[in-house]
């Protein structure tokens, strides 16, 4: 078991060789999740001697699949094992299906759903209300929802009725109908048959369940309704399942999928056992710290690469100023080791792409956009620049991120009403960031087009992490030079009970010097001093009283990002 040689953590190790009939595999941005998964499947058929042709690993893109299977060709018999998605494994079971019962005329299969979506809606429909309502049919069949409670469960699940939902509704039927007539079936369609076979004939199920006993299913944050029930089917009491996860990146609800099926897999599997993936290889402390920040409740990444580049933001005039600085900025960071193609601009929607298309026209710098479908974007595949939404870049990573128009909605998105919708938000923004390697810059408009110019707010996030665009060393009265970066929210300013508190006490000079430190960076970077540092972490910092680094890292509401940069300046107050 050569492949067990390699560099891997103790948690990467649990998880390869972890003997559960079912396993959870919780693995963070940048944790190497496909690594563990692929070793895992190698193992299992080296010292548990599972079969490879009995095997089968689920991925839910033709990309990802492909990437599943190269990764398992260097791994010896492994390479055997079948790899496909929920819908390709499901077509054909479908098809030998139809073989064996007969079916001559068999549906013609719809590859491309909105085509067919939109030869029943009226001709005075715009394009967004076109995608609205090819949306709204892809979640309700991927939720299992039939069109007859389609609209009661769009109105429980509070989704944006851009379209009234009586309308959609009305729509729906009709492709239903268009489908039965011209004997048509699309990709939900197939997922559905497979399990209305299975569950009709219990001779030909066990057939399927001695086909595939050992199952494993990438990206399982994704799964939706739909895909679980024919999970569930494939599955017997001598089947196994690993499946790997991320909560942290489940950010297509808005389109059908059902992150607790992961977050409360032991409901579903009550005697699994999970393992969590911690340590990131992927970005530099200095982007993990913001980005982990943004989402409350996760486990803490840990940093497995050398510090980098503080993350930058950066404030224009408009979102032709921000395309130019992203320009401007893209062609500066060209070097020996820093290509296009290193290179990613990621926006929240399409309507933003437009100007920055014509400014890399401008500027010749070579570009690809990518749609946020589209399986074959890839970071390093050619020398150009790739240009895509947050939802697109989701799985891929590079060297430098532009990560820009984060304003107010956009980031959150203007539609995002309720608080699962914020939460997703949050989790996307989480991708975005931590897609980026050593560099992140971040940008935003004081002005936009959008319809009519229209005054922009930076995004709460901004607010929240904080981090600034190489803001100017201050000098603070002890010979130091500071650059400045907080990670903190919103929290009151310094109250008077606070100040009485401290100023009781033998930390009454300190309190002061952290307060003159915290007023001093926040007035440089227009920000407040609560969110340079909070009352609750003074008051903290105060009764530890550290002396070195080592001390003030103990202290667990100081992030490793300000400690880095202001650790010398707090240490020295206590000297």
């Amino acid at each position: 078991m050569e492949f067990l040689n390699s560099n891997i953590t103790d948690d990467q190790f649990a998880a390869i060789r972890s003997d559960a009939r079912q396993l959870r595999i919780l693995a963070g941005a940048g944790t190497g999740k496909t690594r563990v998964l692929t070793q895992r499947i190698a193992y299992q058929i080296n010292a548990v001697k599972i079969e490879p042709a009995h095997s089968l690993c689920l991925a839910f893109t033709n990309k990802a699949a492909r990437e599943v299977k190269s990764r398992l060709g260097s791994l010896g018999e492994a390479s055997s094992v079948h790899t496909g998605t929920f819908h390709s494994i499901a077509y054909k079971q479908v098809k030998a299906r139809w073989k064996d019962i007969g079916i001559r005329e068999q549906p013609e299969l719809i590859t491309n759903r909105s085509g067919y979506v939109n030869r029943v809606l009226p001709d005075k429909y715009e394009n967004t209300e076109r995608n609205f309502v090819l949306g709204e049919i892809n979640w309700a069949t991927a939720q299992r929802i039939s069109v007859e409670d389609y609209i009661g469960e769009a109105e429980k699940a509070e989704r944006i009725d851009l379209v009234p939902f009586s309308s959609v509704a009305e729509h729906f039927r009709k492709y239903l109908s268009l489908k039965r007539k011209g004997n048509f079936i699309d990709f939900d369609d197939i997922i559905q048959l497979a399990i209305e076979y299975l569950a009709e004939d219990i001779s030909y199920a066990e057939s399927r369940h001695w086909k595939y006993r050992d199952l494993f299913v990438d990206e399982f944050q994704d799964v939706n309704p739909l895909q679980f029930g024919l999970l569930q089917a494939w599955l017997s009491s001598k089947s196994s399942l690993t499946v790997v996860g991320d909560p942290c990146q489940a950010i297509y609800s808005w389109n059908g999928a059902d992150s607790r099926f992961l977050n409360n897999f032991q409901e579903f599997f009550p005697d699994s056992q999970t393992i969590t993936l911690r340590d990131n290889f992927r970005s530099t402390p200095e982007i993990l710290a913001p980005a982990t920040s943004l989402l409350h409740n996760m486990e803490s990444l840990v940093p497995r690469i050398p510090k980098g580049r503080l993350p930058t933001i950066r404030a224009v005039e408009d979102e032709y100023a921000e395309a130019q600085s992203i320009a401007n900025l893209i062609k500066e960071l060209l070097s020996e080791s820093i290509t296009f193609g290193d290179q990613a601009v990621l926006v929240r929607t399409h309507a933003q792409i437009s100007p920055i298309l014509e400014t890399f026209k401008e500027q010749r710098i070579k570009y690809k956009v990518a749609t946020d479908t589209d399986a074959e974007v890839a970071s390093d595949e050619s020398d150009h620049v790739q240009i895509l939404t947050l939802h697109a870049a989701k799985g891929l990573e590079w060297k430098i991120v532009h990560l820009c128009g984060v304003e107010e909605g956009f980031h959150p998105i203007a539609h995002a009403r309720t608080d699962s919708a914020q939460d997703e938000e949050r989790r996307l923004f989480f991708v975005g960031l931590t897609r980026a390697e050593k560099e992140l810059h971040i940008s935003w408009a004081r002005n936009r087009l959008l319809g009519t110019k229209r005054n922009r707010k930076p995004s709460i996030y901004i607010k929240e992490i904080n981090s600034l665009l190489d803001p100017t060393p201050l000098n603070f009265g002890r010979g130091k030079q500071v650059k400045v970066e907080t990670i903190r929210k919103d929290r009151k300013p310094l109250g008077s009970s606070v100040h009485q508190s401290l100023h009781n006490n033998t930390g009454k000079s300190n309190a002061k010097e952290l307060d003159r430190l915290r007023e001093n960076i926040a007035k440089a970077n227009d920000s407040t001093p609560e969110l340079v540092l909070s009352d609750e972490v003074i008051k903290v910092i105060i009764s530890q009283e550290p002396k070195t680094l080592q001390d003030l890292s103990r202290i667990p509401q100081i992030s490793s990002v300000m400690i880095d940069r202001f650790g010398d300046q707090i240490i020295e107050i206590f000297s």
